[in-house]
This record gives C-alpha cells, structure tokens and sequence, in this order.
C-alpha cells in the first residue's frame, strides 16, 4: 500500500443479536488496564503488523486524556500471559464520532491462527453493545487479508468512508472468496 492512499474502513452497523462470546479452554479474557502499558506494548511489538512498537507509541492511548474504554478492551491470555489485544474506542473529534470504534487488534505470532483475534474482537463487540453504542467502525489495510476476513465472519462490512477505497475493496473480496 502507498503512504498516500487512506486506510480501509468498515463497519458494523447493528450490535443486536451478537453470537455469543465462547472462550476456549485453556484460555482465558480480561480487560486492559491503563496499567497494562509495558504488557500491550510488548504484544504489538511482537506482533509486527504496526511495525516498530516502542512504547512512546503506546503513551497517548494510555493517557488520561485517551479515547480508549479500558472497561470494554480486551486480552486474551494463555496460562495469565497476553497472546492477543483489541481496544474499544470512543471517538469524539476524528474519525467517525460519534461511532465506537475497533482499534489495535493483534495476536501473537505464536498463536495466530487459533481464532484468538475473533474472541478478542468479538469480547469488544459485546462491550460497545453493552455500553449502548448502536454500531462500531474499524480501519485497516489492503494486506491485512486475515483479519478482513475475521472482521468478515464478525458482521462488518467494507464502508467506502473515504470513495477512494471501493476498487480496492473490490479486488479484495475477490482475493478472499
């Protein structure tokens, strides 16, 4: 993807009539915490999907002044340790405020591929609907082909936020069907 063209959107336009949240043995889910700092860090550094991940990046959605719900964020965790991440936003100022938001979905490469990402997004999804919030958005990015299929199978939708981004959502479901 060029640094010029925008982020993919999507959106999930009703939280009603969720599939309900199975965790699987062996696992478990907890909220993130603004104490959590080093901890997520570490995931997405891991993670290598943001690229490089110092925790300078992390500040400002650990910040007082964030637009992260800690109370709807989510860890999966593995025998206590964190192996996947999603956020829960509140966007007032950018973006598509006043919708809630998905943001800062990662798996460990150690347990990618385990439906992990789906639990933890799905944990989120329960946790805006609970808070009242009518639909929630996502961005992502052309290669993310995985979790555009997870988004997929979690009721979003592409959404031609920006028109710029229709052909591309095209040739993308063609990759995935």
């Amino acid at each position: 993807m060029c640094d010029d063209q925008p982020q993919l959107h999507m959106i999930r336009r009703d939280l009603r009539n969720l599939p309900d949240l199975q965790v699987p043995e062996g696992y478990g889910l907890r909220n993130i915490t603004p104490d959590d700092l080093e901890v997520w860090t570490a995931l997405l550094h891991e993670n290598h999907g943001f690229g490089d991940w110092p925790i300078e990046r992390s500040l400002p959605l650990f910040d007082a002044d964030s637009n992260v719900v800690f109370g709807g964020s989510y860890f999966v965790t593995k025998d206590g340790e964190p192996v996947a991440a999603a956020l829960l936003h509140h966007q007032t100022k950018r973006h598509y405020a006043p919708l809630a938001e998905l943001g800062w979905v990662a798996a460990s490469p150690r347990y990618q591929g385990r439906g992990l990402g789906y639990l933890v997004c799905l944990a989120v999804l329960h946790a805006a609907a609970a808070m009242g919030d009518p639909a929630i958005a996502l961005r992502t990015e052309d290669f993310r082909l995985p979790a555009i299929n997870t988004y997929l199978k979690l009721g979003f939708a592409p959404w031609n936020y920006d028109p710029r981004t229709a052909e591309r959502w095209e040739g993308i479901l063609k990759r995935l069907r």
